[in-house]
């Protein structure tokens, strides 16, 4: 009688597990992400420790222009963390499917969200239990050849029940080196740039309709047969696709989550203000523009503004930062090696030689370094 009891509370258990499940705010905003792919948020690798393939970050944003471009990338090389998310077009909330590759990239050194001229209102993480998907079209499986010459033609019944939010799962398999997918219409215009010979590989790609333009044309021909969606591309065999949907519940339970750093209006002769994380992994860097330079002289200077991180101490790490050249990362007075600069908890006063002077006028620069927290950048005359 034991055991039955025993075995009657782990079923409940786990039917109370797979109930429970919910959308889990783990940032809370704003933060802006600016123009000229100069700012970035990394989520912290906290996040991810129990997170398994298949679970779904949702970036909730606003302000964002009609060119806006969003980023999921590694902290470490600032590169995707997969190739479909190096970079992409932004309309309403966007979000990533996990990897194996991609968690053990998040585990290590957390997530950055880049891109430009949107802000991030909150970011979320999902279970991949809370998400729904269903088959909408079963093949035959298409083989798609090197020379782009093939196309499966999807019907409208397909898409009938798709929502602003849902995500399209193209099921794929004999991935080949260099495979791509390029998605078109019923007049054979890509649906979008994003999927306009996007990489592919594994077994699946997720197409997330965040634009209520995209769900509009793949309903345009309504429940017929009539072909809404051709799927192209090389290298690979498309088997089957499905709609996935959200039928999880949203968490109310904040407690856990990262919070971006408080945003300030920039005041006169200000060129950063906020509190910028460069972290003992040497993670951080922050990009500035040329814009503010334009009528600066050896005269000025940069006075440079930051806190300690009490942490780096105990890790073993000198605080400290570098100036290097907007483009190429060289030092930015031409020097062939770095010029570091050690942290003592006073600002550092940084002046122009003609050199540098160059430099930032045409390239701006990029601030780098280890152990502290920038709170202000100003430009000041010393006349």
């Amino acid at each position: 009688m034991k055991t039955m009891r025993y075995i009657l509370i782990c079923v409940l258990c786990s039917v109370f597990c797979a109930l429970s499940a919910t959308e889990r705010t783990i940032l809370i905003g704003p933060k802006t992400i600016g123009k000229a792919w100069r700012d970035n948020i990394v989520l912290e690798a906290r996040h991810f420790a129990h997170a398994k393939a298949g679970d779904v970050l949702t970036v909730y944003n606003d302000k964002a222009k009609r060119t806006a471009q969003g980023a999921f990338q590694n902290p470490t090389n600032w590169q995707g963390v997969a190739p479909e998310y190096a970079y992409f077009g932004i309309n309403g909330p966007f979000r990533m499917t996990l990897t194996d590759d991609i968690i053990r990239i998040a585990r290590e050194q957390g997530i950055a969200i880049g891109g430009h001229d949107y802000r991030i209102t909150q970011v979320t993480l999902s279970e991949a239990s809370d998400y729904q998907e269903t088959i909408v079209w079963r093949g035959p499986s298409v083989m798609m050849k090197n020379d782009w010459s093939v196309n499966a033609e999807i019907p409208g019944k397909a898409f009938v029940n798709l929502r602003q939010g849902d995500a399209i799962r193209f099921h794929i398999s004999k991935a080949q080196a260099g495979a791509a997918m390029k998605l078109s219409d019923m007049t054979w215009n890509v649906l979008d740039p994003s999927v306009d010979g996007v990489s592919v590989g594994g077994d699946n790609y997720t197409w997330y309709i965040y634009d209520q333009a995209l769900q509009i044309k793949l309903q345009l021909v309504g429940n017929t047969m009539n072909t809404a969606m051709r799927v192209g591309g090389k290298g690979y065999c498309l088997d089957k696709i499905g709609l996935v949907q959200f039928v999880g519940e949203v968490s109310e339970d904040y407690s856990q989550a990262q919070r971006a750093p408080k945003e300030y209006v920039l005041q006169p002769g200000e060129i950063f203000h906020g509190e910028k994380a460069f972290p003992n992994d040497w993670s951080g860097n922050l990009r500035i523009s040329a814009a503010p330079f334009q009528k600066c002289t050896e005269n000025d200077v940069l006075l440079i503004s930051y806190t300690i991180d009490p942490t780096a101490k105990a890790a073993g790490v000198t605080p400290q930062l570098s100036l290097r050249e907007g483009r190429n990362w060289t030092e930015i007075t031409g020097s062939a090696e770095p010029i570091w600069y050690s942290l003592d908890g006073n600002d550092v006063v940084y002046m122009f030689d003609p050199v540098a002077l160059d430099n930032v006028k045409t390239r701006g620069f990029i601030l780098t370094g280890v152990g502290f927290t920038l709170t202000r950048i100003e430009l000041i005359s010393v006349q």
